[in-house]
């Protein structure tokens, strides 16, 4: 038996967890989390289309089965595994009941309000530097320490005590620093260079502004450096210039758009910053190989298309 993930639409559940008209509205949009065992037993999430996100998603399977669906393309999810989805991502999940672990969801101004959030930028950082989803195993000794922390998490997202944000908010940033250590472990790295850290700023900036800014000059000016030297520095580090990333995250969000949203071509031309149809369509299949029509009809005769 499978539940089709939907964490805007909550229901009020049994045993200690608290109903949405119950908890403060500060709380209600910036942070939730959920044991996935509740999720899967209770069925109350009915939406079973895909979401586009406007938070973090932290999905941590310590055992069961499922598939994670993130912008078209399926994950089967395995054991001992954090998933980690970015806002604009589509995402659907169907997990099997018995599957254990933890849901977290968060916005980015959450962590920001805290002291400690300059310890969590890796974190975010790696994040938006990959396209769609980060991954990381979870080792024994790791499990254990992050475990205690989910608990308690839990436990105070539940209750209501006094200055219950700020000990969330701080809970919160004390597990992603754990989860940056095994992300830093499995990078193999430690610092990044001169040259990654530009390639990241380069990513997130990107992320933000690529239906504003579609020049490689665009981002050379917000950090002060020539447009060759973006240029050499992207390619040396990713081998791709910048101006391949800056077309993919463009199209990535028009085939988001395409897919997942009953926009015609010129709406979704205008909400990526294009003017002209005529150039959209062009820029479509001169990136993708095939036309903007051709594409959301393979899309509904259910062929890959990512």
């Amino acid at each position: 038996m499978h539940t089709a993930l939907d964490y805007n639409r909550r229901k009020v559940l049994q045993g200690n967890i608290v109903s949405d008209h119950q908890r403060p509205s500060d709380n209600d949009n910036r942070f939730q989390i959920q044991s996935l065992d509740l999720i899967g037993s209770q069925r109350f999430f009915r939406n079973e289309s895909p979401e586009k996100l406007k938070a973090f998603e932290v999905i941590w399977l310590k055992s069961g089965r499922g598939v994670l669906q993130a912008d078209g393309e399926n994950h089967i999810l395995s054991d001992n595994t954090i998933y980690c989805l970015t806002p604009g991502s589509v995402r659907k999940v169907n997990l099997e009941t018995e599957s254990e672990g933890y849901y977290i969801s968060f916005a980015i101004e959450f962590i920001r309000l805290s002291d400690t959030y300059d310890n969590c930028f890796f974190f975010s950082e790696q994040c938006y530097f990959n396209s769609r989803l980060v991954t990381a195993f979870v080792d024994k000794h790791n499990t254990s320490e992050l475990e205690a922390i989910a608990k308690q998490i839990k436990w105070e997202f539940d209750n209501f005590f006094n200055r219950k944000l700020e000990v969330l908010k701080g809970l919160l940033n004390i597990f992603l620093i754990y989860f940056t250590r095994i992300l830093k472990q499995s990078d193999g790295s430690t610092n990044a260079s001169g040259e990654e850290a530009l390639v990241r700023r380069f990513i997130m900036s990107l992320k933000k502004n690529f239906a504003t800014m579609k020049m490689v000059s665009d981002y050379a000016s917000q950090f002060c450096i020539s447009a060759n030297y973006l240029n050499r520095i992207i390619k040396r580090v990713t081998g791709f210039p910048a101006s391949h990333h800056i077309q993919q995250q463009i199209m990535l969000e028009a085939k988001r758009q395409a897919i997942y949203s009953s926009a015609s071509m010129k709406e979704v031309a205008y909400s990526l910053g294009f003017d002209n149809t005529a150039h959209f369509s062009k820029f479509f299949k001169n990136v993708c190989g095939m036309n903007f029509t051709d594409f959301k009809i393979r899309d509904k005769q259910g062929q890959r298309v990512f």
